[in-house]
């Protein structure tokens, strides 16, 4: 039976990008080109999972309603995005991506989203659990919306988990605080969340700071924790290693956690190790980097292969693994 990767998105957005030659403070400012997107965190995972012919099996889990929902479920269609959509009475959210050229700045403007009733979240869950097999990764990405608990993740977790799929958790404030105590089998946060999560807050939240944590930390979990342009640090299966990034000249770092998340799961879907997936996530992430919105080119992964590094952290010896 064919292993899938699902991908619980439960807050989509219709992501609108506008680009503007100058923003007139005050004024009218005139688009002079836009693009739309299937937006929201889990649907920023798949990119990396459509960055090739050779996309993994996935299922994406979401609700949809409304106007935008219709226009969401059209692209879904267009792009041949494998879905599980639930519809909701509510009308999906619009989130704007606003980019004055001349001033080469990027806006980002989220809305709150609608909210889900209780039958709604009922129906999601049942389809969700009965789609998901033992072996399968099942990644949580995002906020939650009105109407879900903020124990909806953790709950979740513990169900899967116990039916034998591989959890992973990508979310912030109290989803990600409560989902962690259903122990997912991997973790991934920045480091001032990885901070919080754990209760502790050194004076320099920085990546030796992280490394010394993650050695002591007493927790099944996996972790990944990115840190911006200066990498990240990983623990999976008591190991810890270091990747470090070029310096580059960033557009828009919009999205570019989710789709290291989904270059991550890619690769250890395909049974690569973790270094050759840390490198490979690491590539997805820095290319979409370099556009106002998320996207991946090819042309950018092969260009940076040679010079992303993943270091074993290991005593006094440090091996570097892939280059």
């Amino acid at each position: 039976m064919i292993k899938l990767i699902h991908v619980v998105c439960p807050n989509p957005a219709l992501d609108r990008t506008l680009f503007l030659k100058r923003f007139e403070l005050n004024g009218v400012s005139r688009a002079a080109d836009t693009r739309d997107l299937l937006g929201g965190k889990g649907f920023n995972v798949i990119r990396s999972y459509k960055e090739t012919e050779e996309a993994p099996p996935y299922l994406i889990h979401t609700f949809l309603g409304g106007y935008t929902g219709q226009y969401l479920q059209a692209l879904i269609k267009g792009e041949k995005v494998s879905s599980v959509v639930t519809d909701i009475q509510g009308t999906t959210r619009i989130c704007s991506i606003v980019v004055d050229e001349h001033q080469q700045h990027a806006h980002l403007i989220n809305e709150k989203g609608p909210s889900v009733t209780f039958a709604e979240a009922e129906l999601y869950v049942e389809r969700l659990f009965a789609s998901v097999k033992a072996g399968d990764f099942v990644l949580f990405s995002g906020s939650l919306p009105e109407g879900l608990d903020a124990d909806f993740y953790a709950k979740t977790i513990e169900v899967l988990e116990r039916k034998g799929a591989k959890c992973v958790l990508d979310s912030s404030g109290s989803p990600l605080a409560n989902g962690f105590q259903a122990n997912p089998w991997l973790v991934k946060v920045n480091e001032l969340e990885f901070f919080e999560l754990i209760g502790q807050m050194p004076e320099k939240a920085d990546a030796d700071a992280v490394e010394q944590a993650l050695r002591t930390l007493s927790c099944s979990s996996n972790f990944i924790v990115t840190l911006g342009g200066k990498g990240t640090i990983a623990k999976f299966e008591n190991d810890l290693y270091k990747v470090a990034l070029p310096t580059i000249d960033v557009k828009n770092a919009t999205a570019s956690g989710d789709i290291f998340l989904g270059g991550l799961t890619k690769s250890l879907y395909n049974g690569e190790p973790i270094e050759k997936a840390l490198q490979t996530a690491s590539l997805y992430s820095l290319s979409n980097c370099l556009y106002w919105y998320p996207n991946i080119e090819r042309s950018d992964v092969e260009y940076y292969k040679s010079q992303i590094n993943v270091t074993k952290l290991g005593g006094y010896s440090n091996e570097i693994i892939t280059r």
